[in-house]
């Protein structure tokens, strides 16, 4: 019984580690969560308690199994720093969260491991984000001091007779039938699973009450997404279909320029926001093109923009399309399509060759070329982070267009306005310390310099712009995006360079929805396959998933659906449940029906 007591000593020392972060993680973003009076935190023990089990495996053999080598000082050396090298690990991941979801929306899965794996970017980041958010730093150092001064291990040792034997293993299995019950969260009839996250309290405040470990082990093996049989094939493709077939006879070659501004939320773009702006001249640029008052991002990760805006595939599961296991699909994608019609394709951002896996997705999408920070090959204009500063790389960007043959595809991500933030030393900005809104006005000047470079070229009135973002902000100042679906808010342009498209539109839009409506706009004439649709459309609506929730935005409401439920909201806080039955139901039902088909029956391409 005293390794019993060792044991579970030590879980419960962990408990109250792992406690400590749930408190830290809620009083660090407490605006976005709603509690219902604490009683997240007691849910949250069941998931702790699962994943601790999980991850002290080693432990429980070390202490468990019954023989008399327990008792010497080397195995309890062996068995202690076994404890420290399972447990840190996670336990510094775990407290990653407490600001990294900001930026997600959601507790890190094993793609997290992913993404600090492409590229070499995680050793210029990591410094300078202990730096940044030396709280979380400090606090996770006392942490780990804490679980070093967890030493002590009983010195005993049981006679090799048949009562001793028969109690070791007596306590072996009453350990062993302790370990099941723990690891499965409970007696249910199913183990505990991140969709059963607020089941107990009725809270939608999942990432609170979940923690990063359980996530990540539940992630490392990635489920195959879910088989969907609501509609029979002629039915589905009447309700819903991504195959758009043009009635065009002959392509009109216009020059593309898309724009991707790292996290150029919509309440930054003083258009939208009676004039309050950090964008003056993306303000001024919108009064000559056509603006999309209600466009949404698909995902909140620059890894899940890239797919959506240039391929017109969503993330609609738990990982980034790239780094999933249908990263692989074969998939059409604007690139791929006008490489056929003699376009030249390019893609540019100035980070590091392999950050966010976008050189591997630019080559699997077809794109002919790829500028990045050693295309540029001038390491003064680096930012010590992620990459080459925006307005050097912009006007790099506008050299290269400048000697490029017509008609020519390109695709542009800027990077300044990606935390951490970083601004060249004589750039003058308004606050001491750089933030977001600093770096926002900084690509917003490098967005008027390029423009600057090229309007006065022969191909620039050739040429359709597309500005948009990738995904919007972690930090929210106006209080009007302080929400779930305002998280999700971005600005969208099209502009053409002889004036030609002026307007607005209050249709319901979303990134998915670039790739059809450019095709559209150059008179594209063969079949091909989107998820999503025009931007001028009759169709009104915008998908995303998070966690095992997708928020379908509607002019009727937004459902929040999560396994069979379909609620309505009229609220962007989804508080406020409408009596009313939505008439998307079934349009949201059909998407997940035919994009899960696709996913895995790899159908991402049209096939006659």
């Amino acid at each position: 019984m005293k390794f019993l007591i060792t044991y579970y000593r030590r879980i419960l020392i962990l408990l109250a580690l792992y406690s400590t972060s749930r408190i830290y993680f809620y009083l660090n973003n407490k605006e976005t969560i709603d509690l219902h009076y604490f009683l997240e935190f007691i849910a949250g023990l069941r998931f702790d308690i699962s994943a601790l089990v999980y991850i002290n495996i080693p432990l429980f053999i070390l202490l468990f199994l019954p023989h008399n080598l327990r008792a010497g000082k080397n195995y309890h050396k062996l068995t202690n720093w076994l404890f420290y090298v399972v447990n840190i690990p996670f336990l510094l991941i775990n407290n990653v969260d407490i600001e990294y979801i900001k930026f997600t929306q959601k507790r890190s899965t094993a793609d997290f491991f992913q993404l600090i794996s492409l590229g070499n970017d995680a050793k210029n980041i990591i410094p300078q984000y202990l730096k940044d958010y030396w709280p979380i730093t400090l606090f996770s150092i006392v942490q780990v001091y804490l679980l070093f001064k967890v030493k002590e291990i009983p010195n005993y040792r049981f006679s090799l007779n048949l009562k001793s034997i028969s109690q070791q293993l007596l306590v072996l299995v009453l350990a062993s039938g302790l370990f099941i019950i723990s690891a499965r969260g409970g007696l249910q009839l199913k183990p505990i699973n991140t969709i059963n996250a607020g089941e107990l309290c009725g809270s939608q405040n999942t990432s609170l009450i979940l923690n990063t470990p359980f996530c990540i082990l539940h992630s490392l093996d990635e489920k195959p997404l879910s088989t969907y049989s609501y509609f029979k094939k002629q039915e589905l493709e009447n309700i819903y279909s991504s195959v758009h077939i043009p009635k065009s006879k002959a392509i009109n070659k216009k020059n593309i320029v898309i724009l991707i501004m790292e996290s150029y939320s919509k309440e930054f773009v003083g258009h939208y926001n009676e004039g309050e702006s950090y964008t003056p001249f993306l303000d001024s640029l919108m009064e000559y093109g056509m603006v999309f008052n209600n466009a949404y991002a698909n995902g909140l990760k620059s890894i899940e923009a890239l797919p959506a805006i240039t391929a017109s595939i969503p993330t609609l599961m738990d990982n980034p399309f790239i780094t999933s296991n249908y990263g692989q699909n074969q998939f059409e994608s604007l690139a791929s399509l006008l490489n056929i019609e003699g376009y030249n394709t390019s893609f540019f951002h100035g980070g590091q060759r392999g950050t966010m896996g976008f050189y591997s997705f630019s080559r699997k999408a077809g794109f002919q070329e790829y500028h990045g920070m050693e295309e540029y090959n001038n390491t003064a204009d680096f930012d010590g982070s992620w990459g080459i500063y925006d307005i050097p790389f912009m006007q790099y960007f506008a050299s290269e267009l400048n000697v490029k043959k017509e008609p020519f595809f390109t695709t542009f991500f800027s990077l300044s306005s990606h935390p951490p933030y970083v601004l060249p030393k004589d750039y003058k900005h308004q606050f001491e310390k750089i933030e977001i809104r600093e770096t926002i006005k900084y690509t917003d000047d490098a967005l008027q310099k390029f423009f600057k470079s090229i309007q006065d070229k022969k191909w620039f009135k050739n040429t359709l712009f597309v500005i948009t973002a990738d995904h919007t902000s972690a930090v929210n100042y106006n209080k009007t995006y302080k929400n779930r679906i305002g998280r999700y808010a971005i600005p969208l342009l099209f502009f053409k360079g002889d004036g030609s498209m002026v307007g607005e539109n209050n249709s319901i839009v979303q990134q998915i929805d670039i790739m059809p409506t450019i095709l559209e706009e150059i008179a594209y004439t063969k079949p091909y396959l989107a998820f999503g649709k025009s931007l001028f459309s009759d169709e009104s609506w915008a998908i995303s998933k998070l966690y095992s929730n997708y928020h379908f935005i509607t002019d009727q409401g937004i459902i929040n659906n999560k396994e069979e439920n379909y609620p309505t909201f009229s609220d962007w806080d989804l508080k406020e449940i409408s009596s009313k039955e939505n008439p998307n139901t079934k349009l949201l039902k059909a998407i997940k029906q035919d994009y899960n088909s696709r996913m895995k029956n790899n159908n991402l391409k049209y096939e006659n």
